[in-house]
């Protein structure tokens, strides 16, 4: 289900669009079309979306802001494509993966591509500062998915998922809404609230984004259901439900052979009968309640009201 914007954001958007197809020409016709392939399979665009929201919360009016936010969709994409080889998905938004179209090693290509197309937009909005931020959450993605990675078929402490998840989707959720603010020159207490509103925010999304892999039918993923149980990943749903000492000694002996269809199924089915999903749900509101409250402190604009509402949408999708 799409996200519904404002008329203004739907324009400003369409601007970050435009930016997205003239850094998506190559003279290496497979790069360029294994990338539109994924920039332009749809998506809700929400990281692009936080730029120009909390640009608006700034004293200027910078014209390069919409490169920041393409720049950020960008830097999006890139870790898709290379979580996508990771983990071999087939599909991506219910459209087959970069790397199940044109192989493994186009995909890297592709990936790396995307991140270089990423900073020659921030180079070219002028971004200052940004792009050191910008590396440091390159690196808390990176040692996010490499936690998960080198975790997989292992049960991880509930802070250890929260941690990781802070890593892997919070922190760029983070970048992107005080990318836009600092770019328009922001005060710094603005810059703080916003960045807490897209770190509540991005943790309330992941989790939420999880649970849908135990809830969620296919179509309304885009992937394959059970793909983080099939992979040796013990997301908050699993993890909530281990902690049920029966549930746990049922679902041991199914998690070793997780990679059976069968088997994924029977440990979507238990973990429903534990607390599991709803304890999940409420973790996921209270964050995007954090959120919200994280930006009381800002001017009421038609903008914060955006902000508002958006937590709410992310959670009903």
């Amino acid at each position: 289900m799409p996200l519904v914007y404002s008329a203004r954001l739907r324009q400003e958007l369409r601007e970050v669009e435009n930016h997205l197809k003239q850094a998506l020409r190559s003279r290496q016709a497979v790069l360029e079309q294994a990338s539109i392939q994924l920039v332009m399979s749809g998506g809700k665009r929400i990281r692009p979306a936080l730029t120009l929201l909390g640009a608006t919360f700034g004293c200027k009016q910078d014209p390069a802001v919409s490169k920041v936010a393409a720049a950020i969709e960008l830097l999006h994409m890139a870790t898709l494509v290379h979580d996508d080889i990771i983990d071999d998905s087939p599909l991506r938004r219910g459209e087959p993966t970069v790397q199940a179209t044109y192989g493994r090693e186009i995909a890297v290509f592709t990936g790396d591509w995307l991140l270089t197309k990423a900073l020659l937009l921030l180079a070219e909005a002028n971004t200052g500062e940004r792009m050191i931020e910008l590396a440091k959450t390159m690196v808390h993605i990176c040692e996010g998915e490499v936690s998960q990675f080198a975790s997989r078929h292992q049960k991880v402490s509930v802070y250890g998922y929260l941690r990781r998840i802070h890593g892997k989707t919070a922190a760029l959720f983070g970048l992107s809404i005080t990318a836009g603010a600092e770019q328009n020159a922001a005060a710094e207490p603005t810059l703080r609230a916003l960045g807490k509103y897209g770190v509540f925010l991005g943790m309330a999304f992941q989790i939420y984004d999880d649970l849908l892999d135990y809830t969620a039918q296919r179509g309304q993923l885009g992937k394959p259901v059970g793909a983080d149980i099939q992979g040796g990943i013990y997301t908050l749903p699993l993890l909530y439900a281990l902690e049920d000492m029966q549930a746990a000694a049922e679902l041991e002996p199914l998690l070793h052979t997780a990679c059976k269809q069968q088997n994924t199924a029977a440990i979507i089915e238990r973990v429903s009968y534990t607390d599991a999903l709803e304890r999940c749900h409420s973790l996921a509101k209270r964050y995007a309640e954090k959120a919200v409250q994280a930006i009381a402190i800002l001017p009421e604009t038609p903008a914060k009201a955006e902000l508002i509402a958006l937590p709410e949408q992310l959670l009903s999708f």
